[in-house]
């Protein structure tokens, strides 16, 4: 019975029944791959959507001959032009260095006044608790996010990192590449902008294998054998699934995360 009325008077944020939506990833090309369908959907209704990329990329794509200030420059413009297809004008680009050669502090408040100025309803971020995510920008900026979650209401502490608290209340945080999820939103209908955006990222297209393939091919199939399987919990051809957490839920409340008939509704 607890666990029930812990549903009931402590609901899950609707995912797409908010206005304005601010998606944090690690890396340029994170949010394509984990909820790429979502924003195209999101902004197909209407919606507000801003993109927050924590690092700079400088490690990842073309080849070992480019210079990593060079890589910078091409994954920045890739960005850019991803996002535009998935309908999303607002980049923030935070330029931390890729692999984890950071200070988390510094991320996590640099996190916090970027979301604070995107003043979302709903934030989107990866899930930093998957026990095989192993990626060091990974673990971090979901622990970031989280973090800045919690107190982005807070007026002291907003004050102290230089920035003002939320005008807007925020409702909850969702978790992309997540092992629990509890939310699903269809995206059948999406897929083709999904697609389309993650080949923005040419910088991504490196050998993979040994049948002439790459990265950017692992890339799709990965995502749409994944999203064919959410799609099919919903009685839908493709679906993105989450973790959803209300701010309720977030604290001292260890029964939402319990394996029950509740947790995946």
């Amino acid at each position: 019975m607890y666990r029930f009325m812990r549903w009931i008077g402590m609901p899950m944020p609707k995912l797409l029944g908010y206005e304005r939506y601010c998606f944090v990833a690690p890396h340029p090309d994170d949010i394509e791959l984990g909820a790429g369908g979502t924003v195209a959907r999101l902004t197909a209704m209407g919606k507000h959507v801003t993109f927050i990329i924590a690092t700079d990329g400088r490690y990842g794509g073309l080849t070992p001959d480019d210079l990593p200030d060079d890589v910078v420059k091409v994954r920045v413009e890739e960005t850019k032009a991803a996002a535009a297809r998935l309908g999303v004008e607002d980049v923030a680009m935070l330029g931390f260095s890729e692999s984890g050669w950071y200070d988390l502090n510094d991320m996590k408040r640099e996190i916090a006044l970027a979301i604070s100025k995107a003043e979302p309803d709903l934030i989107f971020t990866l899930d930093h608790l998957v026990p095989t995510e192993l990626h060091p920008d990974h673990r971090k900026v979901g622990l970031a996010v989280s973090d800045a979650f919690i107190h982005l209401n807070n007026h002291h502490y907003m004050k102290e990192i230089g920035g003002t608290a939320s005008k807007r209340p925020v409702a909850g945080i969702a978790y992309f590449f997540t092992d629990r999820p509890n939310r699903y939103v269809r995206t059948t209908k999406y897929r083709k902008a999904q697609m389309e955006a993650l080949l923005m990222h040419k910088s991504q297209a490196l050998p993979f294998g040994d049948k002439g393939k790459t990265n950017l091919d692992m890339f799709k199939l990965m995502t749409t054998v994944r999203n064919v399987r959410y799609g099919l919990r919903r009685f839908s051809l493709q679906a993105e699934a989450f973790r959803v957490l209300s701010m309720a839920h977030t604290h001292v409340m260890p029964e939402v995360s319990e394996r029950s008939i509740f947790s995946n509704y």
